[in-house]
């Protein structure tokens, strides 16, 4: 289907110019005027743009705080009808934040922490690595190839970026990979006083799903599922992070930064959420913003106390009526079920429809996940699946039946294929709405199937890529489909 050029969004190319142009020297320095030239010489100036750089992504009413209705076969109303207008903002938003992380690397390679230990440097650029590693990563898989702008690339105003400026998907991965594994080797161990901050644990995960995603389309590089299996059985061996016996302990408010969750977005309190109604249905005075695709909550999402915990499938009939009887969203107003996860009994009810901040806390890693990409790397690697590939599935699949649901476990006698569609199965029911979902779609060739039959209008093997924004596609070329 062909797809038109609409609603552009802001550039990339202008973004970089305008912040090049905000640091260009002055024929005068004033002082008390800060640049990244004199800015950046303590650790906790550093740190500060560091969470300037995952503010990019998380703001009041946009970023990740405000679910993207990616095609990934669980939101409802989502489409494959793209144009090239469609999720221009991840682009934004995602290079915003490299930019902010390359000018604390380039101020640091330039010596502005000179007088610290080199433990202490090392540290500081190890953050800004796994962070630049983390939105490049996002970045390959939604638009294959891209410009990978770094602390090194020349100003875009006196060198322009071109369609040469696109490298090739592996060469991105290797560069992710290089900043994961300085990431890894110089990052500190797990400190709980410091929320939010990577650690080297956290590295290590995202290098097993790089490697896992190296191992899967569109490189199907085979040979990283071996690397991805033995990263994660490192993670799950020697880090303090572990899976919660209660799925219903992971998702609570009153327990944010629990173990099982490994990397967040850990906001403060200057930088509140969104009201907690506005992922909820009519009766309970929410915005309608969280609704769930019916066919797979009610046909695919297989019947246990878990469902009924990450999906909202009943509830009061009048949220301000305490005696008001409880429904099923079949009796609903807006006759769709809703993301559990992100609602009561997961919030207070005062966060639920106090009108302020409903102190969620978004989830981008979690020990489950690891766990997961285990369970498939050992399968895939091999002829099949092993033992421990699958006592660690089952210990997904266990939680979340709690002894009364009727999930099928995972068994040894499995095919491999079998146990590798079980794996992806499992990955949609345990991290759904937490950013992962498309990416096994994307990875596993999926997109088609999981939009049938209703969301699939004008599908085409281009969809596997977003388009670029027009105003830096006409610079740095268009993805195919999109022209």
């Amino acid at each position: 289907m062909k797809k038109n050029i609409f609603n552009l969004n802001k550039s990339l190319l202008v973004a970089l110019v305008l912040i090049a142009a905000s640091c260009q020297k002055l024929e005068e320095s004033p002082d008390g005027i800060s640049t990244p030239s004199n800015f950046y010489r303590t650790v906790l100036q550093c740190e500060a743009a560091y969470a300037g750089s995952m503010n990019a992504l998380w703001t009041t009413w946009s970023g990740y705080q405000n679910q993207i209705g990616l095609p990934d076969g669980q939101y409802e109303g989502a489409s494959l009808d793209l144009g090239v207008g469609s999720f221009n903002e991840l682009w934004t938003w995602h290079y915003k934040a490299i930019s902010n992380v390359n000018a604390v690397l380039k101020a640091v390679k330039d010596g502005s922490l000179a007088g610290n230990s080199a433990e202490t440097i090392a540290a500081v650029v190890a953050q800004g690595r796994f962070l630049r590693a983390f939105n490049y990563f996002t970045l390959v898989r939604l638009y294959g190839k891209i410009p990978y702008i770094t602390e090194d690339t020349p100003d875009p105003i006196s060198t322009p970026l071109t369609p040469d400026s696109r490298l090739e998907v592996a060469a991105i991965y290797d560069l992710i990979q290089a900043d994961l594994e300085y990431a890894k080797d110089n990052l500190p161990d797990f400190d709980g006083s410091v929320p939010g901050k990577p650690n080297k644990w956290i590295a290590k995960g995202y290098l097993a799903k790089v490697y896992l995603t190296r191992a899967t389309a569109p490189l199907n590089q085979a040979e990283y599922y071996a690397k991805a299996r033995d990263m994660a059985d490192d993670v799950i061996l020697n880090s303090p992070y572990t899976l919660l016996p209660d799925f219903r302990d992971v998702f609570k408010t009153s327990n944010n930064r629990n173990m099982e969750v490994m990397f967040a977005f850990n906001r403060t309190n200057d930088a509140p959420y969104m009201p907690g109604n506005v992922w909820a249905p009519s009766e309970m005075d929410g915005w309608s913003s969280g609704a769930v695709k019916i066919l797979w909550a009610t046909t695919i999402y297989p019947e246990q106390p878990r469902k009924h915990s990450y999906l909202l499938l009943d509830f009061p009939s009048d949220i301000y009526d305490p005696s008001a009887p409880i429904i099923n969203w079949t009796e609903s107003v807006d006759g769709v079920p809703y993301i559990g996860k992100y609602n009561m009994p997961n919030l207070t009810y005062e966060q639920q429809v106090g009108g302020g901040d409903a102190g969620i806390e978004m989830k981008l890693l979690r020990f489950a996940d690891i766990l997961l990409i285990y369970a498939e790397a050992a399968n895939m690697a091999g002829t099949g699946p092993t033992q421990l590939a699958v006592d660690r599935l089952n210990l997904i699949i266990d939680r979340a039946n709690e002894g009364t649901g009727t999930e099928a476990r995972a068994s040894i006698g499995m095919s491999q294929a079998e146990f590798d569609k079980k794996v992806i199965d499992e990955r949609s029911f345990e991290l759904c709405f937490e950013n992962d979902r498309y990416f096994d779609v994307l990875r596993k060739r999926l997109l088609q199937e999981v939009n049938l039959p209703d969301n699939a209008d004008g599908y085409d093997e281009n969809d596997y890529l977003l388009p670029i924004p027009a105003l830096d596609a006409g610079s740095i070329g268009q993805n195919t489909g999109y022209e």
